[in-house]
């Protein structure tokens, strides 16, 4: 999960936006004994098919608390979470759900990334390549090590990188508005190393996604 960094009226930064990264595994004994393991030991496992109870769970276990627990006190509570278009990727709607995301002064919104607009995910514009070129040069024996691997990664990520992410971001929609909602641009370059402008009121956007 990664988000805006957010800054205050003297720009100083309040919250580098990052919220963090959550794997979809689950933990259970093993039947058999290997020669890595005796029988009877806990083991981490991928969950293979991420449904809708699956994507629910994240969300409500990890995701929205990890917003609320890193939100700083003086910024506005309005979050618009920018969801993929996979097919778990549904908005809960039960009493639960809403409750959590309207709790404690927050209004959390879920909204869709357009499809086809690949150039609308931050993630793919600079975290995932990122935390993969520090990723890749270790080398895991197991899930756990792969887990481990990547929240250093994930620890490393630069806080100006996301920045000029989001910058980036913003570029591309001008960039499809001039093209009247194509996207038939080369991706744009720019003075990333500005100023830092946003006002305290802002509201803010995170994007999650199940990669």
């Amino acid at each position: 999960m990664v988000g805006k960094p957010l800054y205050d009226a003297n720009k100083n930064l309040l919250h580098d936006g990052k919220y963090g990264i959550s794997p979809f595994v689950f933990k259970k004994r093993s039947v058999k004994s290997s020669k890595n393991r005796v029988a009877g030991t806990m083991e981490t496992n991928t969950i293979e098919s991420v449904t809708k109870e699956v994507t629910r769970k994240m969300l409500l276990e990890h995701v929205i608390p990890a917003i609320k627990s890193k939100w700083h006190p003086s910024l506005c509570k309005n979050v618009f979470i920018q969801w993929g278009n996979a097919r778990p990727h549904q908005i809960p709607t039960d009493e639960e759900f809403q409750e959590a995301c309207t709790s404690d002064g927050f209004n959390i919104q879920m909204v869709f990334q357009l499809t086809l607009s690949l150039d609308l995910n931050v993630l793919d514009l600079g975290l995932f390549t990122s935390i993969q070129s520090i990723q890749y040069k270790s080398f895991p024996k197991n899930l756990d090590e792969l887990n481990e691997k990547v929240n250093e990664a994930y620890a490393l990520f630069d806080p100006k990188m996301n920045r000029n992410t989001w910058i980036t971001l913003q570029k591309c929609m001008t960039e499809i508005m001039c093209k009247n909602g194509g996207n038939n641009y080369p991706l744009p370059h720019m003075d990333k190393n500005r100023p830092v402008n946003q006002p305290e009121d802002q509201d803010t956007q995170i994007q999650v996604d199940a990669d």
